[in-house]
């Protein structure tokens, strides 16, 4: 695990780390004093002896933080953000996020993809033919979503209509929260047909984070020219690795994150050798980071390595729901099979942390620490859909309650998210 040490909606914060400061401390007597002093006697009182003051401490203590971000940067992805019927059903949509909103804002910038068009002059409205109302989205916002894909295979669920609505839905949204200074991310959808696939380039602490979600998927073929969409078959995924050359090299950029809503069986856990190969063949075109998803459920993560140029990437081949209800009916039976259902109510928050040496720039950022968060969609006692983190502090709880029908049932989720997916290394 890591630890995240400044937070995204606070611009700056101290470092807590007591190990920190005292170091600090320590530092600053051995430079202005000729004493030797045991580590024990370092403290406020000797520091005063010698005209330092503890403003001043503090002063270097956010120089000091500041080099750290501008040379860290933590990411988080996530999976699919849905919304059937039952997920509208709640006295306020904040509450979906309330037990994990913590472990969210933490990241610089975090990822999801919105499964749903948003088109604010029809209702909401659920499987087969989605449509997110505006305050959903930003209760994704509100808990410490920054940025977005808006391509899946349900983009043109409303049609034309849907998908200008959904631009311009997303454009309000952007520029409500910048008034706030809290900067959002939107692309995957385009405001004509001829237009450049859309994506953005972010940044952050000294960062430039390139993001371009595509889909290879659309349930309808109506208004492709109007998402970022690409064939699945071997010219146009040719002719879009070239692309994702092209457009790395015209945005120079510390990290290039491509999400990608994949054409493939949902549900299962299997990778095809034929999605792995092109998605390394995405990786050697200029992409550091594949953020996959359509499947539903959770699937495994594979870094990637090159001895030759110093590269560090990953892929994600899917991270699951990050809301759904999907899962409407948990199988509580004590056996507890492997039953696609159960599995589309469990999610993945991914988190990456890249530093990248500032006196070496032409060095490819380096993977210093990455952390898995399982999360799953709970129906409370409400009969609300919320998120909670799937660990054994949530087990607890449930059997305090008591609900140990649902206690017995996350053990079990438990064990079956840690067992089925895993964390792969490749060298090339």
């Amino acid at each position: 695990m890591f630890i995240f040490i400044a937070s995204k909606k606070n611009k700056l914060q101290t470092i807590k780390s007591p190990l920190i400061i005292f170091s600090f401390l320590l530092l600053l007597q051995l430079l202005f004093s000729c004493k030797s002093t045991k580590l024990e006697e370092v403290t406020s009182e000797n520091l005063a002896e010698e005209n330092i003051q503890v403003e001043e401490i503090v002063e270097e203590e956010i120089i000091i933080e500041e080099k750290i971000i501008s040379n860290e940067i933590n990411l988080m992805f996530a999976g699919d953000i849905m919304a059937h019927t039952p997920n509208y059903i709640i006295s306020e949509y904040a509450k979906i996020y309330r037990d994990v909103k913590d472990i969210i804002e933490p990241a610089d910038l975090a990822f999801a993809n919105i499964e749903a068009p948003i088109d604010t002059k029809k209702p909401a409205s659920s499987y087969p033919n989605f449509n997110m109302t505006k305050k959903y989205v930003c209760a994704a916002v509100n808990a410490g979503f920054d940025v977005f894909s808006l391509c899946n295979n349900h983009t043109n669920d409303q049609g034309l209509e849907g998908i200008l609505e959904t631009i311009k839905t997303t454009e309000e949204i952007t520029q409500e929260y910048a008034q706030m200074d809290i900067p959002l991310y939107f692309s995957g959808t385009k405001e004509s047909s001829e237009a450049e696939f859309t994506y953005n380039l972010i940044e952050k602490n000294g960062w430039k984070i390139l993001f371009l979600p595509m889909t290879e998927l659309l349930n309808r073929p109506q208004h492709s020219s109007y998402i970022n969409f690409v064939k699945t078959d071997d010219k146009s995924r040719k002719e879009f690795a070239a692309y994702v050359k092209e457009l790395r090299e015209k945005n120079p950029c510390d990290l290039f994150v491509l999400s990608v809503h994949t054409s493939e069986p949902e549900y299962t856990r299997v990778i095809t050798e034929k999605q792995r190969n092109y998605y390394l063949e995405l990786l050697d075109a200029g992409a550091d980071i594949i953020m996959a998803n359509h499947a539903h459920i959770v699937k495994d993560r594979e870094f990637v390595y090159n001895s030759k140029d110093g590269s560090q990437k990953l892929i994600m081949y899917a991270n699951g729901n990050v809301i759904s209800a999907q899962r409407t009916k948990p199988n509580f039976d004590s056996k507890n099979p492997d039953f696609e259902r159960d599995n589309t109510g469990d999610g993945l928050f991914f988190y990456v942390t890249y530093r990248k040496d500032p006196d070496n720039p032409q060095e490819p950022p380096q993977i210093v620490a990455s952390h898995k968060q399982f999360i799953t969609t709970y129906i409370n006692t409400a009969n609300e859909y919320v998120i909670k983190k799937l660990d054994e502090d949530f087990v607890k709880y449930l059997y305090d309650v008591p609900r140990n029908h649902w206690a017995e049932y996350i053990k079990r989720r438990i064990k079956i998210d840690n067992t089925s997916t895993k964390d792969l290394i490749t060298w090339q």
